[in-house]
């Protein structure tokens, strides 16, 4: 996904909820009998309404606070929740490490969540040069890549200077309604967020950008459903790989805070009145593909904490072996100058944080972000594509995916012109590729045929179709074809159908710049449906069929929406899936 603005006001994920209240507050009693909720309520109700007795209510269990609402959406009254721990700071001996469930503490401090909480993060120096590159492509005018590249920043932006930034970012936020604290709701339905990024960046509330309450006006109903959304860590910090992190840390851990932030839903969601059973867990981009594997964590083992999955355009570079993220650990040791695991997690804070950033930001190749998913034997035994076929995948989910039409524009290198660049691409992209493979890919899956038969005219375009089909638009069929019984798919083929751009029409509140209205709503529909009812429909009665022996997805255009064979290439798609390009 493109990097989103960081210089957003701080907190701007608030602004859409007037403080009119001091809300509910939930304590945790560590007792040898039960635990209960001490609240005093003094919320600002309508004349109406009369404030209710919240005395013996359940508590939370195993967290470090009472949590107070910090504001209240009077239009759809709904209760905002913010920052609530999760997980214990995964910093000293836990950096690099399977996150762990706070202590319980023997006395309780009541805390609103008002102190902001973003990941360590930022973004290649690329996606400046993809900033200016793609407006100029999509118009059809010239781009001086070489001039671009030359008046690049020597030092990442300013999203690695937020003053919220802090190894100890592991906090969720929960929407709630009013009246399952005002009128005991309960068995209420639950959509989890999980932001994208490229592994590298994003944080809870997209910088303001993911406001939900059009997704929670959409539901058309008192009391709707419950919003929840988690911060989980990027770059090096949730995802630094290697022998040394296999053997005395933890690989993809960033996949294990996003899989305790779900348990911790599960545990917890029916104190602001959710139903445990009836969770949909929604992300795009790399939330989406993170959602892939934990849709294939341990090759299917074990317990899920969600129900549904719906998946935007789940993206990552898919690496059988070790070998970037290896690379990418001696680089960064490397860069701090040090020399073991061990030395890495004495490094302090703010220089780890600092080096990472300009380690991602000076190092990735275009369209990369150094780190990412990678196969450890444990939540991901294998390449996700690879379990799905085998059948080694969590069944009885029910899924939601969809793609865009132009997905690989914004990770392909603007310089790419001849055959010899494109050969380059693939062996920077995928170094541990076989002479083989790229022997397949270069002259079986995608020859130097320009005349369209393919799906492109110049080498720069063989090069995005290849990263299209390799990094995000196989995926979707992949999940399709695993469950197709189960499956809903769509097609966003609304110009220009760049990645990441459905996201503001999920997130559409009104009229957002850019994004005709009529789509979003249609699309808003089809998620409220699957979130309450498991089955995409809009509000005129158009229902998404599932993908079914008959490939169905559903083609949202600006005029109307349609079904259509799903028309991935599924004999590249199958080569991709196998995994045998090591």
């Amino acid at each position: 996904m493109l990097p989103h603005e960081h210089l957003f006001p701080l907190f701007a994920g608030l602004l859409m909820f007037l403080l009119t209240i001091q809300a509910k507050a939930i304590c945790v009693q560590n007792t040898s009998s039960v635990s209960y909720l001490e609240a005093s309520v003094a919320t600002s109700l309508t004349a109406s309404e009369t404030a209710t007795s919240l005395a013996e209510e359940p508590c939370l269990h195993n967290t470090q606070e009472c949590h107070q609402a910090i504001s209240l959406n009077e239009t759809g009254r709904y209760f905002n929740f913010s920052n609530i721990r999760y997980a214990q700071a995964p910093i000293g001996n836990l950096r690099f490490r399977e996150p762990i469930e706070p202590a319980i503490q023997d006395t309780c401090v009541v805390t609103n969540g008002s102190i902001g909480r973003v990941c360590p993060q930022t973004s290649g120096n690329w996606t400046t040069i993809n900033s200016q590159f793609v407006p100029k492509y999509l118009q059809g005018l010239p781009f001086d890549y070489d001039s671009a590249v030359g008046s690049l920043p020597t030092s990442p932006p300013a999203v690695s200077t937020d003053p919220r930034t802090t190894e100890d970012c592991l906090f969720l936020d929960v929407i709630a309604p009013q009246s399952a604290f005002t009128q005991k709701t309960s068995g209420l339905p639950v959509l989890v967020w999980v932001y994208g990024g490229g592994y590298s960046s994003g944080e809870k509330t997209g910088y303001g950008k993911f406001n939900p309450v059009g997704l929670l006006t959409a539901s058309g109903s008192d009391p709707g459903f419950i919003f929840v959304a988690m911060n989980y860590r990027l770059g090096a910090f949730g995802f630094l790989g290697g022998d040394e992190v296999e053997s005395d840390g933890t690989m993809n851990a960033g996949l294990y805070d996003q899989r305790l932030a779900f348990q911790w839903v599960q545990k917890y969601i029916h104190l602001f009145g959710g139903d445990q059973d009836r969770v949909t867990v929604m992300g795009a981009s790399a939330g989406a593909s993170s959602l892939m594997h934990h849709v294939t964590s341990f090759g299917g083992v074990g317990e899920i904490a969600f129900n549904q999955a719906i998946m935007f355009s789940p993206a990552f570079l898919p690496y059988p072996t070790s070998d970037i993220p290896t690379a990418s650990f001696n680089d960064l040791m490397n860069m701090l100058n040090v020399s073991s695991l061990e030395e890495m997690r004495q490094v302090p804070s703010e220089t780890l944080i600092a080096t990472n950033a300009l380690q991602i930001y000076s190092h990735a190749p275009y369209g990369s972000t150094l780190y990412g998913p990678t196969v450890d034997g444990a939540i991901s035994p294998a390449l996700p594509g690879q379990l799905l076929v085998d059948g080694s995948f969590h069944q009885n989910l029910t899924i939601m995916v969809a793609h865009n039409t132009l997905e690989g524009l914004i990770f392909t290198k603007p310089s790419i012109k001849t055959s010899d660049d494109y050969l380059a691409m693939l062996r920077q992209s995928m170094p541990q590729m076989s002479d083989e493979a790229i022997s397949t890919i270069n002259n079986t899956l995608y020859p130097a045929v320009f005349d369209g038969t393919y799906g492109y005219t110049d080498e720069f375009q063989r090069a995005l179709v290849t990263i299209q089909d390799s990094v995000i638009d196989c995926n979707p069929q992949y999940l399709a074809s695993a469950m197709p019984k189960s499956a809903y798919s769509i097609l966003f083929a609304v110009p220009p159908g760049i990645h990441g751009e459905e996201t503001a029409y999920v997130f559409q509140n009104g009229a957002t710049a850019g994004v005709d209205t009529d789509v979003a709503d249609r699309l808003q529909q089809y998620i409220v449906s699957f979130v309450m009812n498991s089955v995409p429909a809009a509000s005129d009665g158009t229902v998404i069929p599932t993908y079914g022996a008959a490939s169905n997805v559903m083609k949202m255009q600006a005029s109307e929406s349609t079904v259509i064979a799903d028309d991935t290439s599924k004999a590249r798609c199958s080569w991709w899936q196998q995994g045998n390009y090591a």
